[in-house]
């Protein structure tokens, strides 16, 4: 009866053993939430499960999911892309993406990351976890002047001053009102956006000054970020609508 007995425990621990296998494997419900598509081609500006921004995209035939961070050069400042007239564009450089996140005018990038989706009877999409970069498919530069752009935005009481929420370090994805400023060796996030000195802000590391200082004009309004240890460790700003 001990041998039967060992011999069905094993059993057991292998069928647990084999279970928890399959599931780091292939983890259940890790997709990254459900997406309202819209009705007529266009995009919508969405923040998915886990808050990272995303453009849900009906093209003529087609729904895609993008991630809306640009792909950036190190040293340069994090950015979303902003919709225009069926096209996503970088606001920082002269590249224009595909509605499918592909790149259809510029240099220096794979495209945006394009999520899997599924679409449901109702209507509404599955986002995928598994995301690529969307590629290349080269054609004209498309005009983009005249046209109201699609951007993210924060809702009414979701916005933090920079230095507060360095201090504070509240977790996930937040919104900051400020004005990103080259001070001495490092970038900081000012609390004013509309003032010429910095006194309270929170630093960004990853940007490069000098980048900073060679963009023209300011970069000053919404970013959505994330804190770690009293600092900005991970910051896009956003293009005015």
């Amino acid at each position: 009866m001990l041998v039967a007995l060992a011999a069905a425990v094993a059993i057991v621990v292998a069928i647990g053993y084999g279970f928890i296998a399959t599931n780091i494997a292939s983890p259940a419900g890790n997709d990254l939430g459900t997406v309202e598509v819209p009705a007529e081609p266009g995009a919508e500006p969405v923040l998915l499960d886990d808050g990272r921004p995303a453009f849900v995209v009906r093209a003529e035939r087609s729904v895609h999911v993008l991630d809306a961070r640009v792909p950036r050069e190190p040293g340069s400042p994090g950015r979303l892309a902003a919709w225009c007239d069926g096209f996503l564009y970088d606001p920082l450089a002269d590249v224009v993406f595909a509605p499918d996140g592909r790149v259809r005018w510029g240099d220096g990038s794979d495209g945006l990351e394009a999520y899997d989706v599924e679409l449901t009877d109702d209507g509404r999409a599955v986002v995928g976890h598994d995301g690529s970069p969307a590629g290349r498919a080269e054609g004209e530069r498309p005009p983009s002047d005249g046209c109201d752009h699609v951007v993210h935005g924060p809702e009414p009481g979701d916005l933090f001053d920079p230095s507060v929420a360095a201090n504070e370090e509240p977790p996930g994805w937040i919104w900051l009102e400020g004005r990103l400023e080259a001070v001495g060796d490092e970038v900081m996030l000012c609390d004013d956006p509309r003032a010429d000195d910095c006194p309270t802000g929170a630093a960004v590391p990853g940007i490069d000054p000098a980048t900073l200082l060679s963009l023209p004009g300011q970069l000053s309004g919404y970013f959505l970020g994330r804190v770690g240890d009293g600092v900005l460790d991970e910051l896009y700003y956003v293009p005015r609508g």
